[in-house]
């Protein structure tokens, strides 16, 4: 395969090359600006959660204790706080494929304006039409289909995230209002009202805390079955536009020698 002339490049191509890298710089800044102003959750907030889950949770085990709902109702009470989630992993995530979304954007114009400023200008025969076919139908497509992926799996990751902290946040909600209940209630448990607006108060509560854990479920399903489908769809995508062997049918190399033109000629205009 001919090598390229001793010449010095053209003024114009140097030019050409130094616009893609600044717009390159400037679609990288803007990246890194967007990461940096993305939702960040207090990094305390978990553990404020479980505080005051702990806190809340020895007056409630009393009330349900002297209404006789101890076994029941310490197992859903256990089950509830165990479904709570740090958020932050999930926000983390969601930010890890966005960055993966900016990348590939990037990565799609760079390979594009390399091409045709670089290489399609010098570059002629049937191996040069082939590529710039592989690329304009399928490369750039490629990246398109992962950027849609990239784009659902953030905005499922940022669902996910959201419904944690609702979670989190109405599960503590219902703790510290049903443990403020119960030791109001408590030191007057002998009395038969008492015991018995007791007994009402376990019973709502319960019902309270197995709707909440109804919702959160239905909703992390809901979830679940969207990355599910979309693991589906990038397995999909890697065999749809994996190149083989010869998925290209180019020649050997070397086979033509007319494959490259030479920097010496006049380039060809751009497609």
């Amino acid at each position: 395969m001919p090598t390229p002339s001793r010449r010095s490049p053209r003024p114009h191509h140097s030019s050409s090359h130094n616009l893609r890298y600044a717009q390159n710089r400037v679609e990288r800044l803007a990246a890194q600006q967007a990461r940096l102003n993305q939702v960040k959750v207090d990094p305390d907030f978990f553990k404020r959660v479980l505080n005051l889950a702990k806190t809340h949770n020895r007056p409630i085990y009393a009330g349900l204790a002297t209404s006789g709902l101890v076994i029941a109702g310490t197992a859903m009470v256990v089950a509830a706080v165990g479904n709570a989630s740090d958020p932050r992993r999930f926000f983390d995530d969601r930010s890890m494929w966005n960055e993966m979304l900016g990348d590939l954007k990037l990565s799609a114009w760079d390979v594009w304006i390399s091409f045709f400023s670089l290489v399609s200008p010098y570059w002629v025969g049937h191996a040069a039409e082939t590529v710039q076919r592989y690329l304009r139908f399928e490369l750039i497509g490629m990246f398109d289909e992962l950027g849609r992926v990239a784009t659902e799996m953030s905005n499922t990751l940022t669902s996910l995230a959201w419904d944690v902290v609702e979670y989190d946040v109405k599960l503590v909600t219902l703790l510290v209002s049903a443990g403020t209940a119960f030791t109001a209630l408590l030191p007057f448990s002998a009395i038969p009202a008492v015991k018995l607006t007791l007994g009402v108060a376990a019973v709502a509560f319960l019902s309270l805390l197995s709707s909440l854990m109804q919702e959160f479920i239905g909703k992390v399903k809901a979830l679940d079955l969207k990355l599910e489908a979309l693991g589906h769809k990038i397995f999909e995508l890697r065999s749809l536009f994996s190149v083989g062997d010869d998925k290209l049918h180019l020649q050997p190399p070397g086979s033509d020698p007319g494959l490259w033109k030479p920097v010496t000629g006049e380039p060809r205009a751009a497609h």
